[in-house]
């Protein structure tokens, strides 16, 4: 996943949980929906002495509307499960988008997942895609939740043993969690789900595999990318990685309420309500300046760490986590007794950032007075 569908699945806050049944002889499949708005997906209006939303929710296969549903939701009633079907879907592989329209503001929010309708056979086994229902991006902090469904023949008898397996791999096939799958039987239809432990995990490429043995053979398998995002102690775990990592943002004093803190729990509630600050909408779930910093984080170790430094350790990531991308980047390599350097050019605030690789070794330093950069943070600051 980009960095931009990165930041647009964070920002989205509905969730969508879906079921394929699968296609018979000449019938096609069908896929089921529900979709999970609740407040922060929603402006409130106040009606009648009651705060009153009103939405719009439509499924999409391959490009083409395929239902729509819309209606009025009282603020105490949330959170609203609208269920949605698209039915004759052939078989195959389709792109499965959901979007949702606040009628009040006109915003919009979309979700799109690949989706494989099976063929039931009644001589072989058939399955649908693993759904990772957090996302195939997360970060690397508790569980995430995986459903299967897997479709049998017809079979002369009951299976004296129906069992799913997982394995969870990193990009070097290196296998770093496996188990058993938890079952739930519906006529010929099986349901399998898993909660896999994330915690620690490195930042990179995962892959799930799964499959289902009858007996002692395999009938049934599948597998799903996973992208794993660094998870960074921002709550003070650690309180001196804690301290690096937000320093271009912090002020003296909460720096030293960090560093008169004394244990975990109160390390915790001080950047607790650090964040909550700078939460721009504190009455709902997310948090929107936090989830940006991370994305931020994300992009500067990615792009700026250099000779065992970290990128919030570099001039240029403390630059990137104040003011974020620039509109326009130059590059200027080593030519004519020059040194290699960097422009990065801002239009809202109106800036230019100079950087300089004085000792060739990829390390820009800064060029442009470091109170420039903080003055034009603090005439347009998020966090």
């Amino acid at each position: 996943m980009t960095l931009l569908a990165l930041v647009l699945s964070v920002l989205i806050g509905f969730q969508v949980t879906w079921n394929v049944e699968p296609a018979r002889e000449q019938e096609g499949g069908a896929v089921h929906m529900t979709v999970h708005l609740d407040e922060e997906d929603l402006l409130f209006l106040i009606e009648n002495g009651s705060e009153v939303a009103s939405w719009e929710v439509a499924a999409i296969i391959d490009g083409e509307l395929t239902v729509r549903n819309s209606g009025l939701v009282i603020k105490n009633e949330l959170p609203v499960n609208e269920t949605l079907s698209i039915l004759n879907v052939p078989t195959g592989s389709h792109l499965l988008t959901v979007i949702v329209r606040d009628l009040e503001t006109g915003r919009s929010y979309s979700w799109e997942e690949e989706i494989e309708v099976p063929l039931m056979d009644s001589a072989y086994w058939s399955s649908g895609s693993l759904q990772i229902l957090e996302g195939t991006t997360q970060r690397a902090s508790g569980s995430t939740e995986v459903v299967w469904y897997v479709y049998a023949p017809s079979l002369p008898n009951e299976p004296d043993s129906l069992n799913a397996a997982y394995v969870l791999r990193d990009a070097s096939g290196v296998t770093r969690s496996e188990g058993w799958m938890n079952m739930t039987a519906s006529g010929i239809s099986f349901e399998y789900t898993v909660s896999i432990d994330i915690n620690d995990l490195d930042a990179g490429e995962y892959e799930i595999l799964t499959a289902v043995m009858y007996g002692d053979e395999i009938v049934a398998a599948s597998r799903k990318r996973l992208d794993i995002l660094q998870s960074w102690d921002v709550w003070g775990e650690d309180p001196d990685l804690t301290r690096k990592l937000v320093r271009p943002i912090a002020s003296s004093a909460e720096l030293r309420a960090l560093a008169d803190a004394e244990g975990p729990s109160s390390q915790n509630a001080v950047m607790a309500e650090f964040w909550h600050r700078r939460d721009p909408s504190p009455g709902t779930v997310r948090n929107e300046s936090l989830e940006e910093y991370l994305t931020r984080l994300d992009y500067i170790e990615d792009h700026f760490s250099v000779l065992n430094k970290m990128g919030i350790n570099t001039d240029r990531g403390r630059v990137y986590v104040l003011l974020g991308e620039p509109d326009i980047s130059e590059n200027r390599p080593l030519e004519n007794f020059s040194l290699p350097s960097q422009t990065w050019t801002y239009f809202t605030p109106p800036l230019e950032v100079s950087f300089v690789d004085y000792d060739g070794y990829g390390e820009f330093e800064l060029y442009t007075e470091w109170e420039e950069v903080r003055n034009a943070w603090e005439r347009h600051r998020i966090f």
